[in-house]
């Protein structure tokens, strides 16, 4: 079992920012709270609050859910959304799924393809309410890949909006790195 507690607060210009996080690991399970600007000042509790749980129920498949309870102040009505999850791991791949309840489907897949390239599909639907009471549909699927040489690393991935992005991390010295990127859209001009 491991628990662990942090919690910090970011002064910013004209605002400040406080979060707490408390995390448990167990054997087959990990479950989190974590909260951002909690306060009961106003006479009513406010800011965000986030829960979530993990449960293995075979050594490859885990399944959860996650809770998120938010209100900017004590004269707007609170909001609250749930999230399913399960994720499934093989030898050498991970296959997770996540069911928001803004009605969005998030499904991921990362293959570990040999020693040195990896490879990964990421895919994101949103089925929300149209006008005339109809459903739209909106997705949107990313692609990429990762490649180690000896000295460096080449990133590269595509979606299906067109966009095309590129990254080349370079170890010059043991504490320098040098990094080229570059994004195009062919869809944009």
């Amino acid at each position: 079992m491991v628990s662990r507690f942090s919690a910090q607060m970011a002064p910013g210009p004209g605002q400040a920012m406080f979060s707490a996080e408390q995390d448990y690991v167990g054997a087959d399970c990990t479950a989190s709270i974590k909260t951002f600007n909690p306060s009961y000042l106003e006479g009513g509790l406010t800011g965000i609050f986030i829960a979530s749980y993990l449960q293995a129920i075979t050594p490859s498949l885990s399944a959860g859910l996650e809770a998120v309870w938010q209100r900017q102040s004590k004269t707007q009505i609170p909001e609250s959304a749930v999230s399913y999850v399960a994720r499934y791991q093989g030898i050498d791949w991970v296959a997770s799924a996540q069911w928001q309840a803004q009605g969005a489907l998030h499904a991921t897949f990362y293959k570990k393809v040999g020693e040195r390239v990896e490879a990964g599909v990421e895919s994101q639907l949103s089925f929300a309410p149209g006008m005339m009471g109809g459903i739209r549909k909106e997705g949107i699927t990313t692609i990429g890949a990762k490649y180690d040489f000896r000295m460096a690393t080449m990133r590269a991935q595509v979606d299906t909006t067109g966009k095309l992005s590129c990254l080349l991390e370079k170890r010059v010295a043991p504490m320098v790195t040098l990094t080229f990127s570059g994004e195009m859209d062919h869809f944009k001009v």
